[in-house]
């Protein structure tokens, strides 16, 4: 940054629960490296480049730092924290527990007809979109939208609250280079095969949980796999 001014090269936060969404800006700028791991977050730069109020930036930072994002505080400041080996593993674990619930309950919702798996076209849509573009930040975003959108169908109020809390911490962890496919092109297709798979169990009468939990960490842990051998998440 070296003191000068440089805008976000972000949308612009949403004025629907302004606090929320200027966490949300400040978490994508964090997984696209608009902001560095250990660098600096000032309150005043932030009010700056994001035209909103000191009062909802501060309340994203005590939110952020809540949630493990960034640390310090106070009159030290805060900077953003260092995503090391030991807290990836723990956030991939935690996702995969939380997102096979989900997604199992998704499926069940399904087939009763209570909405059904084509919504999940949206964010292929958007993914293919985003690799024409050369869009890391939206194919992130829409990779995460992906998810969101099982979290709805699952309709189960206690994991979805759950998986909001470490959304953010997914996203960061999405741009690490052993889960992120350089080819932009090849996410939508990974997508599309688990989606493919998803549709299966939907016109199945039951599927195993442990079915579920396999299919869901290979879909997980594809790339990480490709890049260094067999990865596993402890369960």
């Amino acid at each position: 940054m070296n003191g000068e001014t440089v805008r976000f090269e972000l949308t612009q936060p949403k004025r629907i629960s302004l606090s929320e969404s200027v966490a949300d800006t400040i978490a994508e700028a964090i997984a696209t490296r608009i902001i560095s791991p250990g660098e600096r977050i000032v309150e005043t730069s932030l009010v700056e480049k994001l035209g909103v109020s000191r009062v909802p930036i501060r309340e994203a930072l005590k939110v952020l730092h809540a949630q493990g994002i960034i640390s310090g505080g106070g009159h030290r400041g805060y900077r953003v924290a260092a995503f090391g080996a030991d807290v990836t593993q723990q956030i991939m674990e935690v996702r995969l527990s939380l997102e096979s619930f989900m997604l199992r309950d998704a499926i069940e919702n399904w087939r009763q007809g209570k909405g059904s798996p084509a919504i999940l076209w949206q964010s292929i849509d958007a993914m293919r979109s985003s690799a024409k573009a050369g869009s890391l930040r939206n194919s992130l975003i829409a990779d995460l939208e992906f998810h969101r959108h099982i979290r709805q169908a699952a309709d189960n109020p206690i994991v979805g609250t759950l998986w909001d809390t470490i959304a953010r911490h997914v996203l960061i962890v999405f741009n690490f280079e052993r889960f992120r496919d350089e080819d932009l092109e090849a996410i939508p297709r990974q997508h599309e095969q688990f989606l493919d798979w998803i549709e299966k169990q939907v016109a199945q009468p039951e599927t195993a949980f442990t079915d579920i939990q396999i299919e869901l960490e290979n879909h997980m842990l594809l790339i990480a796999r490709k890049k260094k051998g067999a990865v596993s998440i402890s369960r």
